[in-house]
């Protein structure tokens, strides 16, 4: 029997887990990536399971390790996933919390904010030059529709072979595919931009852990136009930006059941 189920995607999600292990808490992680699960320290503590993040998936999950309560740190554009895992909880009676980073604002002429990867797509449009897309792969389909994007677009992605794979399939210039694991400094996102000679940077709304400010300031270093897909507000019943409120969930969830949640 698992005490805790964590979706996790983000350097978040290690956090929380390392602090639930510290509680002495026995956790099952579920990751969509080998390399997601390879960030996570572990040992007989801590159960990992990688592979794709569904409904069934999920309700398999649930049946077999029969978690006290959900903790879902996914990544906060993982709206599809975070809405599986909603869906398949809710019959259970599980208490579910959602962690997401809280939101930063970001001003600035140069910055263009965008609803979409397509409504991003458009705005690239507007533009010459090199585009540096730091969006991950889920949806990088959207820009092989830009004129030449094979030269014009460069892509920072993880270094994961399906992601690899993806990317080469869909006809991106392997030459211009970055595969790196974050966070990144804004000496380094600089020194990236220069080497793609970009003129557009395109980023997600991902917070301050997402590394958001340093790839923005070295942007601004450059004179790079910033584009940023703007993180959609989906109504949670429970969620929280602190971890501790995390934390404090799972004790009250030890002490007084799932009754008292």
């Amino acid at each position: 029997m698992s005490n805790v189920l964590v979706i996790a995607g983000t350097m978040d999600a290690k956090q929380i887990i390392d602090k639930l292990y510290k509680m002495s808490e026995k956790v099952t992680v579920m990751v969509t990536t080998k390399l997601g699960g390879e960030l996570i320290e572990h040992d007989d503590g801590i159960d990992i399971y990688q592979g794709k993040i569904n409904k069934t998936s999920i309700i398999d999950m649930i049946d077999k390790v029969q978690p006290k309560c959900i903790v879902d740190a996914s990544n906060p554009f993982s709206v599809d996933i975070s809405q599986n895992v909603i869906s398949a909880c809710k019959p259970t009676g599980i208490p579910y919390i959602r962690f997401l980073r809280e939101k930063v604002t970001y001003e600035g002429y140069d910055i263009v904010k965008v609803k979409n990867y397509e409504e991003a797509y458009e705005r690239v449009l507007e533009y010459e030059g090199n585009i540096m897309l730091t969006v991950g792969s889920k949806k990088i389909e959207t820009f092989t529709k830009i004129p030449e994007y094979r030269n014009r677009v460069y892509l920072r992605v993880l270094p994961a072979w399906m992601v690899l794979k993806k990317c080469e399939s869909l006809g991106f210039n392997s030459r211009n595919i970055i595969a790196m694991k974050g966070p990144f400094s804004e000496e380094l996102n600089v020194e990236m931009f220069k080497y793609c000679n970009a003129s557009v940077l395109v980023t997600k709304d991902s917070g301050n852990t997402g590394g958001v400010i340093e790839k923005i300031n070295a942007a601004r270093k450059l004179g790079i136009k910033i584009i940023m897909i703007d993180r959609s507000d989906e109504n949670y019943e429970n969620k929280t930006t602190s971890i501790e409120k995390i934390i404090d969930f799972v004790k009250e969830i030890s002490i007084y059941g799932s009754s008292q949640t």
